[in-house]
Order: structure tokens, then sequence, then C-alpha cells
């Protein structure tokens, strides 16, 4: 048996280090692609890569991207913004923290290496020049923490609630990845970014060849079975999890019975086939019901009376359900500094 507070804690670990490990790398390759880009273009950059990962409402309450620094802030280092790297560390350390009696000691003690590595937490921008060594240290760092938690963890409720946590994390970014691509006001799907952004480029290669076309891709990223961050994926790793907490049998049925439905929805081309007439609004609904699933998996170990406060957690940062533009011409040109 698992406490609640316990499986609640160990379910936002699972989210928040999914979350610290997507952010730094989205934010090391748009990082790398602005500084080639024109002012506008830079600028558009920034603004799909904050809609990628959900973040348009905390940006509006920062205010419009008017360069590149503003935009290493608000995804790095903004303790504003629970969708930061930094905003994730913190809210990993803070959750294993209170389970520290249920994990090994070596998951807390790379969880809070990571918290004290950063020389600022928040409170002051990190130098241009260090940018690409801090993104790379979190990286590092959140596959160490993965790989104490496949290793060292025993494999009971806990270590369910943290694989299904990371499962829900990683199908909801993904799908906000192939919605942003989709409704880029460019025009132009950039297959090589989504597998990037999904570290997902030399197994496509290897697979499908050097040549990337957008529509294969988005195939490859909701389908493919062996790619651990295609959607088909992780909704079998979730579906999984959830099926072994035998325990908590009754609680989280519906939430069971809601992951094999996604999964039977795409592996039977009913997405792939609605997306053929109207590509976002699918990957939308779709997008609707991973939060539906986040919300019954929390439901299920959280009592009604506290579903209140948490109710805005059950998506990435930004979206409509949780609390929390385009730029000033003017200030363009400090995109391409």
């Amino acid at each position: 048996m698992i406490l609640a507070r316990h499986a609640e804690a160990l379910l936002w670990t699972g989210r928040y280090l999914e979350r610290a490990e997507t952010t730094s790398r989205c934010l090391n390759y748009a990082a790398n692609s602005i500084t080639h880009l024109r002012g506008d273009e830079a600028r558009a950059e920034g603004e799909l890569m904050v809609r990628t990962l959900g973040l348009q409402e905390e940006l509006e309450a920062v205010g419009p991207l008017e360069s590149q620094p503003q935009l290493v802030a608000f995804l790095l280092s903004d303790t504003d913004n629970p969708g930061s790297v930094v905003s994730a560390v913190i809210a990993v350390r803070e959750n294993l923290r209170s389970v520290r009696d249920r994990i090994p000691i070596e998951l807390w003690e790379e969880a809070n290496g990571l918290y004290l590595r950063f020389p600022f937490l928040g409170h002051a921008n990190v130098a241009p020049a260090g940018l690409h060594e801090v993104l790379l240290m979190v990286r590092r760092a959140c596959l160490a923490i993965s790989g104490v938690l496949n290793e060292g963890m025993r494999r009971d409720e806990g270590h369910a609630f943290v694989v299904v946590g990371r499962m829900l994390e990683r199908s909801i970014f993904t799908v906000g990845l192939l919605e942003a691509s989709h409704s880029d006001a460019r025009g132009v799907m950039d297959a090589t970014r989504m597998l990037r952004l999904t570290s997902s480029l030399q197994a496509y290669h290897r697979q499908h060849g050097n040549a990337p076309d957008p529509d294969g891709v988005v195939r490859y990223l909701l389908h493919a079975p062996d790619l651990p961050r295609s959607v088909l994926s992780c909704l079998n790793r979730a579906e999984e999890g959830l099926t072994g907490l035998g325990a908590n049998a009754a609680a989280l049925d519906r939430a069971r019975r809601k992951a094999a439905l996604l999964r039977a929805r795409l592996e039977l081309g009913e997405v792939e086939e609605a997306m053929t007439s109207a590509p976002v609004a699918t990957l939308q609904d779709f997008a609707a019901q991973l939060a539906g699933l986040a919300s019954d998996v929390h439901v299920g170990i959280v009592p009604p009376l506290a579903m209140a406060t948490v109710q805005a957690q059950y998506v990435r940062p930004g979206h409509a359900d949780e609390p929390g533009n385009e730029g000033e011409p003017g200030h363009a040109d400090e995109w391409a500094q």
C-alpha cells in the first residue's frame, strides 16, 4: 500500500523530471537555431517554442518576447514559470524530499545534487556562453536520475506512479509538439525539428533513411511501437503502470480504461484518419483526452475535497485549464543579437 500523498509526490516527480529534461532539450535547440536567424524569424521560432511547450499563458503574464535573452530567462530560470527548467528541478527535489523513506538514497542524492549545481535558481541569468553547458548538465543529470529509477528502485507502487507520471508528461508534450508544428504561422512543418525535439532523429534515420518527410515523421511520433517517445509507446507504458497498481484497482479503474481507449484509437488508425481532414483539431482533441487521463489518475489518488487546488495541474503549464504574442516589431532586431 502507498499513502495518497506519497503517490501524488511520486507521480509529480515523474512529470517534473520529464519536464526538466524536455525543456532543457527544447531550449538548447531554440538557442542554437535562433542564432542563425534574422530578427523576425528568430522571434517566430521563439514563439513557436513557447507554444510547443504549452506556456502561452505564462508568457502573457511576462509580456511579449522581445529578445533571445528574455526567452532563455523565461524557459530556464523564471521561477514564476512552472514550466521552466529551474522550476521543474526544484519540484523534483521537493517531491522526492517528501518521500525519502520510500526511495533509494542514490535517487535523492542525484536530485539534490542537480538542485545544488544551479548557481542561480532564478535569481540571475546564466551567461550566454555557458548556456549549452548548463543545459547539457541538466539533461545528463536527468538521465542519471532515470538510471537510478530504472536500476535502483523497487518495482513497487511508488515506481509505477513515477513511470505513469513520466509517460503522461511525455505523451502530452509530443502531441503538443505535433499540434504546434501543424499550426505554425509560417506554414511549413519542419520534420527535422520535430525529431530533434523528441531525441528521435537518429532512430528515424536508422529506420527510414536520411530524408524525413513531415507526414512520415508525424506518423512515426504517434505510432512507432519501438520509439520510447512516441505517443503509442507512452500510452502502452502508462497503461502497464496503471494495471500494475492492483491495490488501487477501483480508484484508478477509470484512468486504466481511458488509457486503453486512447491506445486503441492510435493502434486502429482512428487518429491518423481524422488528421487527414482536420489535423490541428484532431490533435487538440487528443491532447484534451490526455489531459482527461492525467486528471483521472490524479482523482484516483487525491481525495476529491483536495481537487480544487490541483485541478489546474493536469496538463502542461500554459494550457487553458491551468492557472498561472506576438512581439513588437520595434524590438525584432534584438533577436538577432
